[in-house]
């Protein structure tokens, strides 16, 4: 990684408070100032009587579905708790190499990812996914978010179940606090690593005005967020993977020009 710096300028974490330590660090080891804003938040629904019984009927399942590092996180402890040794019959799937990283940590060391486009499409572009007719799928997701997959799945003969594990609350009301931020540091850059999250920014900048954001360089981990920032007119860069570390990369690649 370029050593280049982000000379105490102010970077904006919208992270989930629980997720912020490695990108933290990052904007630490590179002269910057980590700034916390958290668009949105993570609550278990782990407990929810609709789940458990979900997972207990997981070796039904020819295909388990982890759709994040949080849905891992939130979902794998009850599913471990149900089944000392994972059932043989069914086969796991993420949505990129975080979220397998995380089922590792639960002993979960065959998990198909997709070869490329760490998203629903890049999962369903897998020829695995194109071979589940008849097969049963349950989805570990957090409450609500995006339909492609399941819909995509049970067009092509599948049985979609959701297994429900987290909801998000969205904590901020405003973006005044940004602002007093900016009247205290120069805010450099904003790092949005979700669509909810990138959504419920935009839902907030048109409260009202907010126009110290207009030189502020936005950093996103899928392309997809792009097009939504670019048409508020906001200055968005892709990183090449979702990880912090490209973000980070991609920070540091574009914060000089």
């Amino acid at each position: 990684m370029s050593k280049k710096e982000l000379h105490q300028t102010g970077i904006v974490i919208t992270r989930p408070s629980h997720q912020t330590g490695e990108i933290k660090a990052l904007v630490n080891e590179h002269q910057g100032h980590p700034i916390e804003f958290p668009l949105l938040e993570i609550q278990s629904k782990s407990q929810n009587e609709t789940f458990q019984n979900i997972v207990l009927k997981l070796n039904d399942y020819d295909w388990a579905i982890f759709i994040s590092s949080n849905a891992v996180q939130f979902g794998m402890p009850a599913v471990k708790h149900a089944f000392h040794t994972l059932p043989e019959s069914t086969k796991f799937a993420a949505i990129g190499p975080s979220t397998q990283k995380a089922l590792k940590l639960f002993d979960v060391n065959h998990v198909l990812i997709p070869d490329e486009n760490f998203d629903s499409e890049g999962l369903l572009a897998t020829e695995e996914m194109n071979d589940i007719k008849n097969k049963k799928i349950v989805i570990f997701r957090g409450e609500g978010g995006r339909e492609t997959l399941a819909e995509t799945l049970r067009a092509r003969g599948a049985e979609v179940t959701y297994a429900e594990c987290y909801t998000r609350t969205f904590p901020q009301t405003n973006l005044d606090l940004l602002k007093t931020f900016s009247e205290k540091i120069h805010i450099s850059a904003i790092l949005i690593t979700s669509s909810e999250a990138c959504k419920e920014f935009i839902r907030l900048n048109r409260l009202k005005d907010m126009s110290f954001l207009k030189d502020v360089l936005f950093i996103v981990n899928h392309p997809r967020m792009v097009n939504v920032l670019e048409r508020e007119s906001f200055m968005t860069f892709s990183s090449d993977e979702p990880s912090d570390q490209s973000m980070m990369k991609k920070l540091l690649e574009t914060i000089d020009h």
